[in-house]
């Protein structure tokens, strides 16, 4: 069992969403447009050096993991757009335990940069 998560840990948030392909009137090119759905506050998970060597090289190399209060309307292959880009799940880590507090794990993949 892990250590419990402080409330304070949970000061970012994450707008949670899908993509939608959308046609430029002008040009006629399509486009994937993030769609939110609904935003959420997450903690920020850091990785070991261990973990950084071991993933480098990978698929996985552009990924980070978040840690959100349990919500099962997180799905895998969502979208979770956060100040540094726009990150798809790839894996999620459901704490569907009966305890009081639980939380999720997620690995998110980073799609586009982004920078507000």
């Amino acid at each position: 069992m892990s250590a419990p998560i402080s409330p304070s840990s949970f000061n970012r948030v994450a707008q949670f969403g899908t993509s939608k392909q959308v046609t430029n009137p002008a040009t006629g090119g399509k486009s994937i447009q993030f769609m939110p759905q609904f935003t959420l506050h997450y903690a920020p998970k850091t990785r070991t050096l261990n973990q950084v060597y071991a993933l480098s090289g990978s698929k996985l190399m552009d990924s980070k993991v978040i840690t959100i209060r349990h919500n099962p309307k997180v799905i895998t292959n969502m979208l979770v757009q956060v100040p540094d880009g726009l990150y798809k799940i790839v894996s999620n880590s459901v704490d569907d335990s009966n305890q009081l507090n639980t939380y999720d794990y997620l690995t998110i993949q980073l799609m586009e940069k982004g920078g507000k």
